[in-house]
């Protein structure tokens, strides 16, 4: 049973999505909040093993999803929001989060994210990823910092990890390198296994997460 603690300033927001996460086995929802503090208090008291809270709270109170996260049983957190605003996405991403969605996706499309970021994997859907790397372009054209305990890569690594952040395949990924999707592929287990991360969309995030901010040596 995966328990889930809901935050988010409209109660009708939180009554509809308890409803739709009372329909699936293994869901139970635990407690609910519209007030950050009420939410840390709720979190405390029982534990849960995810969090869903609205993304309007990362820019309101930019302390609570550190403060969640700093905890020895701290939760995975899933953000949602009406629209989710490319700034919204990579400050989420940014500060923690392990996964967003927009509030009205299917609720089989919930059930699935929640099921993942459980399980230890990220969900950000990757149309939504591929437009905030739009605008950080300029960024994943510099050399990405290696994350602590990762070790260096190499030049054609770099590379890799760049168009992977960008969204494109194996296939394609080789067709702009000139090799083989076979060679990319052997490149990103090796990447992966240097990270310390499983699939794409972990790369991805540690290539948001890591990329230095704008306007600091990017030329």
């Amino acid at each position: 049973m995966i328990s889930i603690v809901l935050g988010g300033p409209d109660p009708a927001i939180r009554h509809a999505l308890a409803a739709g996460f009372g329909r699936f086995d293994g869901l139970q929802v635990v407690g609910d909040s519209g007030a950050p503090e009420h939410l840390s208090m709720l979190v405390a008291t029982h534990r849960p093993a995810v969090v869903v809270i609205e993304a309007c709270w990362a820019d309101a109170c930019p302390g609570l999803l550190g403060r969640l996260l700093a905890r020895h049983f701290a939760p995975r957190v899933l953000m949602y929001a009406d629209t989710l605003a490319r700034p919204e996405i990579l400050a989420a991403v940014k500060l923690g989060a392990h996964g967003c969605l927009p509030r009205h996706a299917p609720a089989s499309t919930w059930r699935r994210a929640i099921q993942a970021i459980h399980g230890g994997d990220c969900w950000i859907p990757r149309a939504l990823m591929a437009a905030a790397l739009a605008d950080l372009r300029h960024l994943l054209r510099a050399d990405l910092p290696p994350a602590p305990g990762m070790g260096p890569l190499t030049e054609r690594q770099r590379e890799i990890v760049r168009w992977v952040a960008q969204g494109l395949s194996n296939k394609e990924i080789g067709r702009h390198m000139g090799i083989s999707p076979t060679t990319v592929k052997t490149h990103l287990h090796n990447i992966f296994e240097r990270a310390g991360i499983n699939g794409r969309q972990q790369l991805t995030v540690h290539a948001l997460k890591h990329a230095p901010a704008p306007g600091a040596g990017v030329n």
